[in-house]
């Protein structure tokens, strides 16, 4: 069964769209995606946290506070 989808339009500051960019482009990622993975990670998300990591400190431990938006 094909997964169903919808677009969702929100409003932010010019910069945090931007970052988002950036960030996604650093990761390899669409924009989509990206956002989509920010909110899987938001401590109080109630969706499945992503498999990636995409941010760890000098000591491969993941720092759950960091991120781009």
């Amino acid at each position: 069964m094909a997964q169903r989808s919808l677009s969702v339009s929100i409003s932010m500051p010019m910069e945090m769209d931007e970052e988002i960019q950036a960030e996604a482009q650093k990761h390899d990622m669409q924009y989509s995606e990206y956002v989509r993975h920010l909110i899987r990670q938001a401590l109080d998300s109630p969706f499945d946290e992503p498999d990636a990591v995409l941010c760890k400190d000098e000591n491969s431990s993941v720092e759950r506070d960091a991120g781009a938006a």
